[in-house]
């Protein structure tokens, strides 16, 4: 393999090997995602290995378009999860903030219908004392 074939090679190894430190910090060490995708990487570059300098280059060439595409589908992947998250995060944030306000909501009622209830009680009981004072008085 020529020198500027080696640096390719070099280069787009050193490049696969920050995205997927990059998956791996997002995802998980223990993830089996990343785990996979460590064990795949592993047999590639076995396979890599074990061949002649002319097919290393071709296969680099191949290799090098895909791992772009798969590395990019991936990110998205990963941008996708990042959203639900967020999203069902904030969905149990609105959750709790309605239950709250519906206790508030309750609680306001029914203290509410108590003092009215004590208020009637009280002009009822006024009225009856008043009542029993005009009866006195005729």
């Amino acid at each position: 393999m020529s020198s500027s074939g080696f640096d390719d090679a070099l280069g787009i190894v050193e490049q696969l090997k920050k995205s997927v430190e990059t998956i791996v910090a997002k995802t998980g060490p223990s993830s089996k995602f990343s785990q996979d995708l460590v064990k795949r990487i592993g047999e590639m570059q076995s396979k890599l290995e074990s061949l002649a300098d002319t097919d290393k280059h071709q296969f680099l060439t191949e290799m090098k378009d895909k791992f772009q595409h798969t590395i990019g589908r991936i990110e998205e992947r990963i941008a996708q999860h990042a959203h639900i998250a967020q999203t069902y995060s904030s969905s149990i944030l609105t959750a709790v903030i309605f239950l709250l306000v519906s206790v508030f909501a309750l609680f306001g009622y029914k203290l509410y219908k108590s003092l009215t209830e004590k208020e009637l009680k009280k002009q009822e009981k006024l009225k009856s004392k008043q009542a029993k004072k005009a009866k006195k008085s005729n």
